[in-house]
């Protein structure tokens, strides 16, 4: 092994039955059957948690932006959570409904709904994490940039004066 690799030289007998098992685990068990549950839970134990706290309301006492932290927390906090924690039960609803009411619907389409609405939960949560990301990073690292331009701009037109009262 080299000294500064973090990867270990391929031993057939040590390495390829775990590889496969963990193969095997990820791609039937754990992403398709565990990884949804638990995105589905966290969501549920943070509306809890924001019901009992009753903290998602408006309040001008906690900032200076009151009205765009309480959307922040609306959109952010509760409407994704929201969307994922009703997305199965909705679903299997509406599933039900639609086989049903209509005699056009297979049970195999009935079926590729449900499948629709119990992976939506996966598409919503990385659509937050996409949200989050985008108002947390860029759109501060935008307003830092607009900032450092302004300071810039004051500062030489600061050293401007400074320049002209020399002559």
């Amino acid at each position: 092994m080299e000294k500064n690799s973090p990867i270990e030289k391929f031993d057939f007998n040590k390495h390829f039955l775990n590889a496969l098992l963990g193969s095997l685990y990820y791609i039937f068990v754990y992403i398709p059957f565990i990884l949804p549950f638990k995105v589905y839970s966290h969501a549920a134990v943070r509306i809890s948690k924001l019901w009992e706290s009753k903290s998602l309301g408006y309040d001008e006492s906690k900032s200076d932006y009151p009205l765009f932290l309480f959307y922040f927390k609306y959109v952010v906090n509760f409407i994704f959570d929201a969307a994922i924690f009703l997305a199965w039960p909705v679903g299997i609803i509406y599933s039900a409904y639609f086989y049903i009411d209509n005699s056009f619907v297979t049970f195999e389409a009935m079926m590729y709904m449900i499948a629709g609405f119990y992976l939506s939960v996966l598409y919503t949560r990385f659509l937050k994490e996409i949200l989050n990301f985008f108002l947390n990073y860029l759109v501060v690292w935008l307003l830092d940039v607009i900032k450092n331009i302004g300071k810039f701009i004051k500062n030489a037109w600061l050293l401007n004066f400074v320049y002209k009262q020399k002559k």
